[in-house]
């Protein structure tokens, strides 16, 4: 009978997945019921969607911002970039910016309906001068396009919120994160965030399992009262990590998978960290009356989602199965 009641609750999930899709970000893909969506985070761009038509008014703005927040500041330059449909700003943040030649670069791109905008400025220590910048500049103009959120490019580069970088380099820091949207089981949040170049040293290469076990022995009997329904070593697409299941004493799903990689590895990033919480309301993990889902159906959802995250297409290093188109 409790296997019956198994099979009965891992249908629910199976049912949520009959009719599934891709969604991209960065380099990775999650395979997810037709109606998810994909909630962002924080990227290299900060983004204006739709907002091409007011390019002017923005560059303006932040002109005005970079004046009114110290009164030394200068702008060296504001207007059109180096390249096609691209405006920028070169400025001095302070007069001691100015004083060690820090300059800094406020640059827009308009692509398609949206402008896509990041910063950056000079410095020796990371041999970022003028002609590198605008070498960049260049190179995300040439390779930039819009991207609608069912666009899953087959070629190499980044998925953004708006757009796709195209033959994106691998030598950058490559920090993605991103949330689910479940309108079925609208208290289930599920993440993943990823940083290529996070550091592995010390308390930051520590495991999942000992990062817990360590957390229980300091707080011994003050520790949460928990009821862990799976927990230990978990390989997912290549990746060996770990996983954590439990719920919490008043009803709350808290699961965590994690996988520490090596410093600067595409294919086994510095930190790859995916979580699931159910009871969730208004971002308050929870803050809802009671869990959409019981321990088996979590379970079962989570293994879905878990198993679903794959890079989008091939990176270096990276074994076949955990590639989702070829």
């Amino acid at each position: 009978m409790g296997q019956e009641r198994l099979n009965a609750m891992n249908q629910r999930i199976e049912q949520l997945f009959t009719r599934s899709k891709l969604l991209c970000f960065g380099r990775y893909v999650l395979e997810v019921p037709q109606d998810a969506t994909l909630i962002w985070g924080t990227d290299d761009f900060e983004t204006f969607p739709n907002r091409a038509k007011d390019l002017k008014q923005i560059v303006e703005a932040k002109r005005d911002e970079i004046l009114a927040k110290d009164k030394t500041a200068t702008i060296n330059f504001s207007g059109e970039g180096p390249a096609p449909n691209v405006m920028w700003i070169r400025y001095y943040a302070d007069a001691a910016a100015k004083q060690v030649g820090l300059e800094g670069f406020r640059i827009y791109h308009v692509v398609g309906p949206h402008i896509f905008r990041w910063q950056t400025a000079t410095a020796k220590s990371v041999n970022s001068t003028v002609e590198t910048i605008t070498q960049k500049t260049i190179f995300l103009a040439s390779n930039l396009r819009p991207r609608t959120p069912s666009d899953v490019p087959k070629e190499p580069g980044l998925c953004l919120e708006y757009g796709f970088l195209r033959d994106a380099p691998y030598d950058k820091q490559e920090y993605f994160a991103t949330g689910l949207l479940l309108p079925t089981l609208p208290d289930v949040t599920f993440s993943v965030e990823s940083n290529k170049n996070a550091s592995t040293q010390g308390s930051n290469g520590h495991s999942l399992l000992k990062q817990i076990n360590d957390r229980r022995s300091e707080l011994g009997g003050s520790y949460p009262k928990i009821v862990t329904l799976r927990e230990g070593k978990r390989t997912v697409h290549g990746w060996a990590g770990e996983e954590s299941l439990v719920r919490r004493a008043d009803g709350t799903h808290d699961f965590e998978w994690k996988f520490i990689g090596e410093t600067g590895n595409v294919a086994k990033p510095a930190m790859l960290d995916v979580t699931m919480y159910s009871k969730v309301k208004a971002n308050r993990v929870g803050a809802a009356s009671a869990a959409s889902v019981d321990d088996d159906e979590a379970v079962a959802l989570w293994d879905k989602l878990l198993n679903g995250l794959k890079f989008r297409v091939a990176v270096p290093g990276a074994p076949s199965d955990a590639v989702a188109l070829s």
